[in-house]
């Protein structure tokens, strides 16, 4: 576990001692905060004025799954190139020379990664937090929770890439795993579109419907991103089936950990 730990902290380390990373966060912020006057009042919905404290709470919510989506794309790049990076420049024989067993080496990349994503994501959701707080006095319940929750997606999202790195160029691996989350999302979209009261109300047969087991099996990463919606509040959350979005994509990424792990044992390092 050690060994493990230090992996991830020098993994960290290198990605944030790169200029490039406090820049695309400076960018990130700055964006953020050009838009803080969305905030203010003055919009109508159907006739009726919405206050300062509701136009907040619309376009926090809007943004907070904004950042959610740039940041699967972010780590998907970061994480194509691990293996084939280290292998190149031979950090990754530097690594396994010492008492190191290559599942510490895949465990701490891997966790690396997934705290720099964490880190980002978490900056730009606070950013958020303390803007909304600064403009209407007031604080969005449980929007710092639920980037919590979306940052196990940022996990899977990185365990996926790395695994298909193993066996596929690393574009195409980031490419086949965004296009994975993109079946997913239309999928789990739709279902919790036909399950809204309002499908319910509209088309009542449509909504009965049950859905194929595959979609039920697939990665639930957009009921992750639905259950987080529904933690800030004012949303409704359907979960297709009867395990829980967490649990499922918890299953996932150790399913795809541990395949990393033995693909990883047979691959050939160069000296």
């Amino acid at each position: 576990m050690n060994n493990i730990l230090k992996i991830a902290a020098y993994t960290l380390w290198d990605q944030m001692r790169h200029k490039s990373f406090y820049v695309l966060l400076a960018v990130s912020i700055l964006f953020i905060l050009m838009i803080r006057g969305c905030y203010d009042g003055g919009y109508s919905v159907n006739g009726k004025m919405l206050d300062s404290t509701t136009v907040a709470w619309v376009v926090s919510k809007v943004v907070f799954h904004l950042i959610a989506v740039a940041m699967f794309l972010m780590v998907a790049l970061l994480s194509m190139k691990i293996f084939s990076r280290d292998q190149e420049d031979g950090s990754m024989v530097l690594f396994l020379s010492g008492p190191v067993f290559r599942w510490h080496y895949v465990l701490g990349r891997m966790l690396g990664t997934w705290g720099l994503g964490f880190v980002f994501m978490f900056i730009l959701h606070l950013t958020i937090f303390l803007t909304v707080w600064a403009k209407t006095g007031g604080v969005i319940p449980g929007y710092l929770t639920a980037s919590l929750v979306c940052s196990v997606n940022l996990l899977f999202v990185i365990a996926c890439v790395c695994f298909l790195s193993l066996f596929m160029p690393d574009f195409i691996s980031a490419l086949f795993t965004l296009g994975m989350l993109f079946v997913g999302f239309i999928s789990d979209g739709g279902y919790q579109i036909f399950t809204s009261d309002l499908a319910r109300s509209v088309a009542p047969s449509a909504s009965s419907m049950e859905p194929a087991l595959w979609r039920i099996l697939f990665p639930k990463v957009f009921m992750v991103q639905a259950y987080a919606d529904s933690i800030l509040g004012q949303s409704q959350f359907h979960n297709m089936g009867s395990i829980p979005p967490l649990l499922n994509v918890s299953f996932f990424i150790l399913l795809i950990v541990t395949l990393t792990v033995a693909g990883f044992h047979r691959k050939e390092i160069g000296s």
